[in-house]
This record gives structure tokens, C-alpha cells and sequence, in this order.
């Protein structure tokens, strides 16, 4: 099984508001209508991340969701 990790792929200013699990592609984000501070919002995307379970998608699913999340508006 590959490796389960965390990777924060969008931050605003120094702190990260948007993370992806690297084995199964989940998106983790911080509320839009909360304030935290950096460290606080790596804890929430950390512990986000901890309590998921991963639903590895086959490579037809995976090309399905990139098409919903390229198209979907912006909250």
C-alpha cells in the first residue's frame, strides 16, 4: 500500500488552507467564514486528515471528480 500523507497544496498568506490525502486524493479545507491562526489551521487540517478514511478512487472516478472540481464554482 503506498504511503498515507498529508499535503497542503494552497495557503493564504503564511497560513495553509487547503490540504489533499497523496494516497486517495481527499480534499481537507479550512472554513471560509473561520479565523485561525497558521498553526491553528495546521491542526485543523492535520487532525481533518487524521480522521479520514481513505476511498481510493480507480483512474475513471479520479478523472470524473477532477472534471467536477475544475468546474464546480468557487465557495
Amino acid at each position: 500500500m503506498a504511503k498515507r500523507e498529508m499535503q497542503v497544496v494552497k495557503y493564504i498568506g503564511p497560513a495553509p488552507f487547503l490540504a489533499v490525502c497523496t494516497y486517495c486524493n481527499h480534499q481537507f479545507k479550512i472554513p471560509p467564514d473561520v479565523t485561525m491562526t497558521a498553526a491553528d489551521a495546521a491542526a485543523f487540517l492535520q487532525s481533518e486528515f487524521d480522521k479520514h478514511k481513505c476511498e481510493r478512487m480507480d483512474e475513471s472516478q479520479n478523472a470524473v471528480r477532477i472534471v467536477r472540481e475544475a468546474t464546480e464554482k468557487p465557495s
